[in-house]
C-alpha cells in the first residue's frame, strides 16, 4: 500500500490476499455492506443533483451519509482503528458537503472527490471476510 500525492492510500494490486481482511459474521457483514451502499447511493445522488443544479437534492444526498447515518457502535468496536478514522472522516465529509450544497458545481465535486478518497483508501486496504 502506498499514500499517492493526493493523501490517497491506494494498493498497487488488486488481490485480495493483499488487503487486511476483517473477520465478520454474516449479519454484521451485511450491515457493514448496507451502509456502504447508502455511502454509494450519496455519490451518486450528489452527481444527480450536481448536474440538475440542485442544491436542495446535493443536501438530501449528503445528509444520508453524514455522521447521523454512521454505523452502530456495537459494529464500530469490531472494525479497525484505521477503518473508523477513514469511516469517521467519510460520514464528516458529506456533512461538510451538505452544508456548502449551494456554493456552486465546482465546489461541490471538489468535496465529493475529497471525500471518496476515504473510500478509495479503505477498500485498498482492507476487505470484508465472512
Amino acid at each position: 500500500v502506498t499514500e499517492s500525492s493526493e493523501g490517497c492510500l491506494c494498493s498497487r494490486t488488486s488481490s485480495l490476499a493483499a488487503r487486511t481482511a476483517v473477520q465478520l459474521t454474516v449479519e454484521q457483514r451485511n450491515a457493514v455492506l448496507v451502509e456502504m451502499r447508502t455511502l454509494l447511493a450519496s455519490v451518486h445522488g450528489v452527481l444527480g443533483a450536481v448536474a440538475r443544479s440542485d442544491s436542495a437534492g446535493i443536501r438530501a444526498a449528503a445528509n444520508a451519509s453524514g455522521t447521523a447515518a454512521a454505523a452502530d457502535p456495537a459494529l464500530e468496536k469490531l472494525l479497525p482503528a484505521q477503518w473508523l478514522q477513514l469511516a469517521t472522516r467519510t460520514h464528516q465529509g458529506f456533512d461538510s458537503l451538505a452544508a456548502v450544497a449551494g456554493a456552486g458545481r465546482d465546489t461541490v465535486v471538489a468535496r465529493l472527490g475529497a471525500l471518496t478518497t476515504n473510500c478509495v483508501s479503505c477498500h485498498a486496504i482492507y476487505r470484508v471476510a465472512p
